[in-house]
């Protein structure tokens, strides 16, 4: 039943966004599914992927290209994790990657290539990490973590979901903000 109700959400969103133009609409329906199938596949299933392609083509075509990388990025980890860098399906992430980046002010090929060269290895590393942990080799898992969080740094900035999540995984928590401080 659940599985029916996010096939829904998911088709109602592609109609919504491909054929109407209405992409607040398209985005809610979208985000309805991936919650969904989130709470039963997990983040890494085919279907869970196709849901985040979905958003981030919506957030694309609304000019949100930061969160549209957000969501592109991860189904393009999922993809990498599921079927390899060659697959057709990981392709296609991966060239909606390169829009977003293109959008964002990268122009050259060379400055393109350099950040999606630079997913690709905080990807390998936050998967390498995550092997780790799950072998109980926690130190080994943290060290790759804080390499993916570094080269996310290094090219794409201190915030964001992506750096968050990463950092989260690694233990390391965001500083408090600045009003929370107090004087010693």
């Amino acid at each position: 039943k659940k599985l029916e109700t996010a096939q829904k959400h998911y088709d109602l969103g592609k109609d919504l966004s491909w054929n109407k133009g209405d992409f607040d609409s398209a985005l809610t329906e979208l985000k309805k599914s991936l919650q969904i199938r989130e709470s039963i596949w997990g983040m890494y299933h085919e279907e869970t992927s196709k849901s985040y392609y979905e958003i981030g083509r919506v957030l694309f075509a609304q000019k949100q290209y930061t969160e549209s990388l957000v969501s592109y990025r991860k189904c393009l980890r999922i993809r990498v994790s599921l079927y390899g860098k060659f697959n057709t399906e990981t392709k296609n992430a991966d060239h909606c990657v390169r829009l977003v980046v293109q959008a964002k002010g990268l122009y050259s090929g060379r400055e393109i290539n350099e950040a999606i060269d630079a997913i690709y290895k905080s990807i390998n590393h936050e998967i390498s990490g995550d092997t780790y942990r799950k072998a109980g080799r926690n130190a080994e898992a943290q060290l790759e973590y804080i390499k993916a969080a570094a080269i996310e740094e290094y090219f794409f900035g201190k915030t964001g979901k992506i750096i968050g999540e990463i950092n989260r995984k690694a233990g390391i928590k965001a500083p408090p903000p600045p009003s929370s401080r107090r004087g010693a």
